[in-house]
């Protein structure tokens, strides 16, 4: 019975003089607890958005996997290795990785080279499959000119649109390649080694610094380059399924323990961890919000306990604890609480869902056009912020609640008296 009145009085309490809703006191507490749940779960799921956005693109430009040798050194051995890849269900490609200079008439441009397999390469990235733009979506593969195996082993070059415009380059020009070693000994002294390749096919990767930098030449070309050896630098691998692909990196690390094997996330590490870093500050900073309106709930609960002393001192004469009197503002607390929560994430997740269906906002990327705010609900950020909502909410009213032991029942009924 203590109980049901306790859990009465809550209500009483959070209702006030009005018959229905809440008093008018409990109205900025309930907007300040919506506003920063709504602001926590956008946050935290734009953030999923664009780390699931740069997975793909760099998932899409590279693989999801990539087998070096541990000591960095170049795989003599990549044949046998594709076909015990291979045989396991995979696609793999050996690649080998050169820093070139590319030379049209007067302009030179530094350019990260990637010697290829064309048919390997296609089965492991997107980036060389003709592909169309839609809207105004950044998409990858080949934007311009076509892709033919043997046109591409005689002597074929495949450029990133930036690199492309800083070249002034255009399909069928003929693009001088040169090593930045001078290692060739001649009657005249040292020069480089050069080579001319006509552009057969551009590319976007999705990424402004991918497709201002990479460009694809044949595999046997790179080796000419790489002094004249035959290894790959390392070999991309593609698994059955990408939601799969840290099961798949544990199975080939046990199979293949001689070799070390990395993730799409260690591709581009710096630009990885500076998103998974953003997304932690940008939480952090939101929740500030929340404990901004947890503030306000102290304080409304410090003028309730004060204003309503003599009602308190009654109720200790009635036959109610300390403990009931405290649990009287728990309730009423997380009642509030639960309200805001429940607003916030409605709110929230409305907006984000009207985001990810018809993609209101856009964001510019520079040379690479505009694309959607990319937004990803997970179930994981709901649970995390339903919970630090509650914890602060219940840190919060610890104050208030410490007062009611002062409450001396004996003396306010004397002074009513």
């Amino acid at each position: 019975m203590k109980n049901n009145s306790v859990v009465y009085l809550a209500f009483k309490y959070l209702r006030g003089r009005k018959a229905r809703g809440l008093s008018h006191a409990h109205y900025l507490s309930l907007a300040g607890i919506s506003l920063g749940v709504m602001a926590l779960i956008c946050v935290s799921s734009v953030m999923n958005g664009f780390r699931t956005d740069i997975r793909n693109r760099i998932v899409g430009t590279f693989s999801e996997i990539r087998l070096s040798n541990n000591d960095g050194s170049p795989i003599a051995n990549y044949p046998l290795l594709l076909k015990q890849i291979e045989a396991k269900g995979f696609h793999a490609s050996p690649v080998i990785r050169n820093e070139l200079l590319l030379k049209r008439g007067y302009v030179v441009i530094p350019s990260l080279s990637f010697g290829v397999d064309l048919p390997r390469q296609q089965s492991v990235s997107g980036t060389l499959h003709k592909t169309e733009l839609r809207g105004d979506e950044v998409m990858q593969g080949i934007v311009a000119g076509n892709l033919d195996e043997t046109a591409f082993n005689d002597g074929g070059i495949v450029l990133g649109a930036g690199l492309a415009a800083k070249l002034g380059a255009y399909l069928g020009d003929d693009i001088q390649v040169l090593s930045p070693m001078f290692n060739v000994p001649t009657a005249f002294g040292m020069i480089p080694k050069v080579r001319f390749l006509k552009v057969l096919a551009i590319f976007t990767a999705g990424m402004p610094e991918y497709d201002q930098s990479y460009s694809y030449i044949p595999f046997a070309e790179a080796a000419f380059f790489a002094s004249g050896s035959d290894a790959a630098d390392y070999i991309e691998i593609k698994t059955p399924a990408f939601a799969r692909s840290q099961y798949y990196l544990r199975q080939l690390r046990s199979q293949l323990p001689d070799y070390q094997l990395e993730d799409w996330s260690s591709f581009d590490s710096s630009l990885f961890a500076a998103v998974s870093f953003e997304k932690f500050i940008m939480f952090v900073i939101m929740l500030f919000m929340f404990i901004i309106a947890s503030f306000n709930l102290t304080g409304n609960l410090l003028k309730a306990i004060s204003q309503k002393k003599r009602e308190l001192g009654l109720l200790k004469a009635l036959g109610l604890s300390d403990r009931d009197l405290q649990s009287l503002f728990m309730i009423q607390s997380l009642i509030l609480c639960s309200l805001g929560i429940g607003l916030g994430l409605g709110i929230g997740s409305i907006l984000l869902l009207i985001q990810q269906q018809f993609g209101i906002v856009k964001l510019g990327m520079g040379d690479a056009g505009a694309i959607t705010l990319p937004v990803k609900l997970m179930i994981w950020d709901y649970l995390l912020i339903v919970g630090v909502a509650y914890t602060l909410t219940v840190l919060s009213v610890i104050i208030p609640l410490k007062r009611i032991g002062k409450i001396n029942a004996v003396e306010l009924i004397k002074r009513t008296a």
